[in-house]
Order: structure tokens, then sequence, then C-alpha cells
């Protein structure tokens, strides 16, 4: 009876355990694959619009690089203009100056004396005419231009030519300003003389020193135009 008793007490309580503990492990992973469920589509709804994300990111990237780069190669072009218009009106003042050094000078020098002071007042006083000056001055503004574009765009090799180019360049007007103006003046207001034996010291007051700083001038405006003609053939 005892054991009897005791079977039937046993029984009942497995009868209890798996009425407690089956449901309660079943509700138990049906939760927990119920939040899992939930992480998926939260990892899902969350990752999707990150994807979307990084797509238009990267998309703006490659945009922004696009313009970046067509934006370059426009200040190129107008870098490669200003360097053209810079060694062409370059080349023309060098090219006068040098037409004077080369040819007008020597030519004057076996001519005698009343010939060669009237020569070089008709000469000096046709040159500064409005075609010379807008190359003249056109060349200045060329060089600057092409320097400050070289600055923007940070092409080092340029930079250093066209400093070089400017620098040459502004010796040259410099040289033309304050040495070879200023005698094309005093010999263009100079009374004729009224007789033979003066006319040697007006030109003498004018050849010499005229000639050498012609001289000059070509020279640093040939340097100006060769720094330029580097920088134009270099590519970067």
């Amino acid at each position: 009876m005892i054991r009897l008793y005791t079977v039937l007490r046993s029984a009942l309580f497995l009868a209890v355990l798996c009425v407690v503990f089956i449901p309660s492990t079943a509700l138990a992973a049906s939760v927990n694959e119920t939040y899992t469920e939930i992480q998926d589509n939260n990892s899902k709804q969350i990752s999707v619009p990150e994807t979307a994300m990084l797509k238009a990111s990267a998309r703006g990237e490659e945009l922004n690089s696009k313009q970046d780069v067509q934006d370059k190669d426009i200040w190129s072009s107008i870098l490669n203009v200003f360097a053209g218009l810079a060694v062409f009106t370059t080349g023309i003042v060098a090219g006068t100056v040098f037409a004077y050094a080369n040819s007008v000078m020597p030519g004057l020098r076996n001519s005698d004396d009343r010939t060669f002071v009237l020569s070089i007042r008709h000469l000096t006083s046709s040159v500064a005419n409005p075609a010379f000056l807008i190359m003249s001055n056109g060349a200045l503004i060329a060089q600057i231009g092409f320097l400050a574009v070289a600055v923007s765009l940070q092409q080092f090799d340029k930079i250093i030519l066209g400093s070089i180019a400017l620098i040459f360049y502004i010796a040259t007007l410099l040289i033309t300003f304050l040495g070879n103006l200023p005698l094309n003046k005093a010999i263009i207001s100079a009374e004729l003389p009224k007789s033979e034996s003066e006319w040697n010291p007006l030109r003498d007051r004018f050849e010499q020193r005229w000639t050498l700083l012609n001289h000059l001038r070509t020279l640093t405006c040939i340097l100006s135009v060769s720094a330029l003609i580097v920088a134009l053939l270099i590519n970067e």
C-alpha cells in the first residue's frame, strides 16, 4: 500500500512537472523566436537606409570629383590662353627692341651727325603709337594673369617660370621708362642746331647711353619671353 502510494505520488509529480515545464519551454522558445525575428526585421529596416546613404554618398563624391576635374580643365585652358597671349605680346616687344639693337642703331652708326639726330627724332616719336602701347601693356597684363592662374592651380613649375618672366619684363619696362624714354624726350625736344658742329654733342648725349640701355632691355625681354615659352611647353 505504501509502495503504491509512493508510485502514485511520483507519477503525479511528473505529470505536474510536465504540465508546468513543457508549456514554459515552448513559450520561451516562441518568445525568443519572435524577438529574433523582430531584430532581423529591424536590422533589415536599418541596413536598407544605410546602404542607400552610402550609395548616395559615393555618388556625391563621384560627382564632386568629376566637377573638380572639369573645373581644373577649364582653369588649365584659361592658363594656356594667358600663356599664349603673354608669349605673343612679349615676343612682339622683344622683337621691336631687338630690331633697334640689331639693325636700326647699327645702320645709323655710320651716318653723319645731322642724319643720325633727325632719324632718331622721327623713329622715337613714331614708335609710341597705340598699337605698340597695347602690346607692351597687354604683355604685362597677360603675364600677371598667367601667374595668378598658375598660383590658383598650384602649378609650381609654372609659378616659378611665370615669376621669372614677369620680373624680367618689369625690368624691361623700368629700363624703358627710366632710361630710354627720357633720352627720347630730350633729343625730340632739343632745339635743332644751327651749325654743323652742334649736331655732334646732341648725338653723343644720346647714342652711346641709349644703345647700351636698349641692349640691356633686349636681353631682359628675350629672357622673359623664353621663360614663358618654357612654361607653356610644360604639361602637368
